[in-house]
């Protein structure tokens, strides 16, 4: 049996999260013994991650990541303290690899795994530098990573990023995220959507856009509101769902009122299943400013819903355009508004783009195949 302490920071429940949450589920457990160690908020309620665990019967650690939250005073011996407990878990436990995801999950686990020399494994799921703290936690993750034994990227171009910032090529390789193929019957799919069209007040003769995810900058919300003023003057009847919760929900919805479309907008908040919610869109629109293979993306095109998302990070890998989904410019609502009426005005071609979509996920990003990857990778550290 092989023992791995899988290293993560669940605050929210985002692709990340999910990613690892889905590894967790399927991994080979005859062969495998993982265990996850979380950098929890003591502070806060128990994270939605841990939950899931306890209800799959998952026995996990947890290290508080501070005493109290910044608003109280600085907790100024938090990471030393982080440092010294992990230490212990890992010297009191027989582990074979450290896997780590996430920058502190990474500068915590790194020299440590260097101390007990124990071979090291990182998940780049991407870098998010909207703010200076996060720019300088990237640099020092990068550092980090040089001294990591293997390295798996979800998008080339977060490999790239790597390569440029002086990582040994070498070490690093590409596993794009993956998704369990859905497993709803045609009858099951028409309840939800009438279901959760009732529950939000949607007519079937209002073309729904969705979207699933954090609401915070980097995703460009802001540029999907500000194109549904565009297209109710172009006469498209709509509504748009925006399933998820996060920094930017406050500043979304007074933009949705300052524009007068308050009514259009529809926040369904954090859902423990987005699932159920994206067979019930007409399409999906993915408008980030920054991504690596967005979890979100590949579930909505493993149901066969039409997407729209931007040219940036790993998507334009993902999505053939015309083909299997529409790229767009990053920050463009004319662009976005004219591909959501392309769409809106042609039902053939909204099919057409569904079955590419989801003939893609099931031949390149099936969670079997990727889990197994990660698995051999396991294998070659040892």
């Amino acid at each position: 049996m092989i023992n791995i302490a899988y290293v993560l920071t669940p605050i929210e429940f985002g692709g990340s999260e999910r990613v690892s949450l889905n590894f967790i589920k399927v991994y080979d457990k005859a062969k495998f013994n993982i265990v996850p160690v979380m950098l929890v908020r003591p502070w806060e309620s128990k994270p939605f991650f841990a939950k899931e665990l306890d209800k799959l019967d998952i026995e996990y650690l947890t290290i508080p990541v501070a005493k109290q939250p910044i608003e109280d005073g600085k907790d100024h011996f938090r990471i030393l303290r982080c440092y010294w407990i992990l230490l212990s878990i890992l010297r009191g436990e027989k582990f074979d690899i450290i896997h780590t995801n996430g920058y502190f999950a990474d500068i915590l686990g790194v020299p440590i795994a260097k101390l007990l020399r124990i071979p090291h494994v990182a998940t780049c799921h991407g870098f998010i530098d909207n703010d200076n703290n996060l720019k300088f936690y990237n640099k020092l993750d990068i550092l980090f990573l040089r001294l990591s034994n293997s390295i798996i990227c979800v998008a080339d171009e977060i490999k790239e990023k790597l390569v440029q910032s002086r990582v040994s090529e070498n070490k690093i390789s590409t596993l794009t995220n993956s998704v369990s193929l859905p497993g709803y019957s045609v009858v099951e799919i028409i309840n939800m959507r009438k279901l959760t069209r009732k529950k939000f007040n949607i007519s079937e003769t209002e073309f729904l856009i969705g979207y699933t995810g954090r609401l915070s900058e980097e995703k460009g919300l802001k540029f999907l509101i500000d194109s549904v003023k565009e297209l109710l003057e172009m006469g498209v009847i709509l509504k748009v769902l925006l399933v998820g919760d996060g920094p930017q929900r406050s500043f979304l919805e007074t933009m949705a009122k300052d524009l007068g479309v308050q009514n259009h907008i529809l926040f369904a908040g954090f859902q423990k299943d987005v699932t159920q919610f994206i067979p019930v869109f007409d399409i999906f629109v993915l408008p980030s400013l920054t991504e690596g293979t967005p979890m979100a993306l590949l579930e909505a095109m493993s149901f066969g819903v039409p997407v729209i998302a931007t040219k940036v990070g790993g998507i334009p890998k993902v999505i053939t355009h015309e083909e299997t989904g529409i790229l767009i410019s990053p920050s463009n609502v004319s662009e976005l508004a004219s591909s959501i009426t392309e769409l809106y005005n042609n039902q053939n071609y909204r099919t057409s783009l569904a079955h590419g979509a989801k003939a893609l996920i099931q031949d390149h990003y099936n969670l079997d195949v990727q889990v197994k990857k990660v698995e051999d990778l396991y294998c070659a550290l040892l």
